[in-house]
């Protein structure tokens, strides 16, 4: 499966590449998208048929020494050379050093949930949350819960909200990030792509083969007295794999003061935590009603039931 990810990954990003980009000439004529694959391997330094083997998913593994020049004929920044890095070299490192099903630190989770002025979550690589403070479920109720998914909330978005720039953005960077962190032999990883793939955004993001790490963004949360607010969020990573999800408002903003707000309320008992299963704005989006229907989103053969097959390596 590396080998197929890694093949899509190099024809995602030669075909993202113009001849402007790295300096080769312009044919008015020209009716390739992107740059061609002798372009690529002349630029890398490597024989042509060798990267067409890589692109068709049947070549050998490649050295250290190619995995980096293909990295710089193909104008990758230090996050793609890092993913490009562990597609190609799967042995050479413990490639996915993630938190895989033991508890997270108590020392940790002790931190998060006693923060009070704070909204705060953790999440692993997959992006399922595994421990959230009151403050956080106030913020998100029904959303930020233990054993929920960010990537799937987030394709559970109904329209109006999906129009909003901060919705698209932090979809792709969703997307990007589900790709960058994924191990294709998860069976967890598989599961979560297996049902994005039943929404026309996912699929569109998912093809242009964006892989970044999590850092940094904006993304709407509604508050019942503001609406949809945007706040933004940080990440910080205390313990590999596990990654801690800060949220707040910019000073002076409708977000910190909603927040600020949302806080006093829960300290002088006027509002009330969610729930468990209480609904939420997108109760009602298709992709939600989807994942309550107990289908599975794809087969064992990758058919995803109406007559296409996707694949999450693709």
């Amino acid at each position: 499966m590396e080998k197929s990810a890694l093949a899509s990954f190099l024809r995602a990003r030669r075909a993202a590449l113009t001849p402007q980009a790295v300096g080769l000439p312009v044919d008015a004529n020209r009716r390739v998208r992107g740059l061609r694959r002798e372009e690529v391997a002349r630029l890398a330094g490597i024989s042509a048929e060798y990267y067409r083997r890589l692109e068709q998913g049947s070549g050998h593994q490649m050295s250290l020494q190619v995995c980096n020049s293909l990295a710089r004929a193909l104008r990758l920044d230090r996050a793609g050379m890092a993913y490009l890095q562990r597609l190609a070299l799967p042995d050479s490192e413990a490639r996915y050093e993630v938190h895989q099903g033991e508890e997270p630190p108590p020392d940790l989770v002790e931190m998060i949930t006693h923060w009070d002025h704070t909204a705060a979550y953790i999440i692993d690589r997959n992006q399922d949350i595994l421990v959230v403070n009151d403050l956080i479920r106030a913020v998100a109720p029904g959303y930020v819960e233990v054993g929920n998914n960010l990537a799937l909330m987030q394709f559970e978005a109904p329209p109006e909200l999906r129009e909003l720039p901060s919705w698209l953005d932090g979809a792709r960077t969703t997307v990007s990030r589900v790709r960058y962190y994924g191990n294709p032999s998860d069976a967890r990883w598989q599961q979560i792509i297996a049902l994005l793939l039943e929404d026309d955004d996912f699929r569109r993001m998912w093809r242009e083969h964006e892989a970044l790490p999590l850092t940094s963004g904006v993304a709407p949360n509604y508050f019942p007295a503001h609406g949809w607010v945007e706040m933004k969020w940080q990440i910080l990573e205390a313990h590999a794999g596990l990654y801690t999800v800060v949220c707040y408002g910019i000073p002076g903003s409708v977000g910190e003061r909603a927040l600020v707000e949302l806080r006093a309320a829960l300290l002088d008992g006027t509002a009330q935590l969610p729930t468990p299963g209480a609904s939420t704005p997108t109760s009602n989006s298709r992709l939600a009603q989807y994942r309550g229907s107990g289908r599975r989103g794809l087969g064992e053969d990758g058919d995803r039931g109406d007559g296409e097959h996707p694949r999450a390596t693709d």
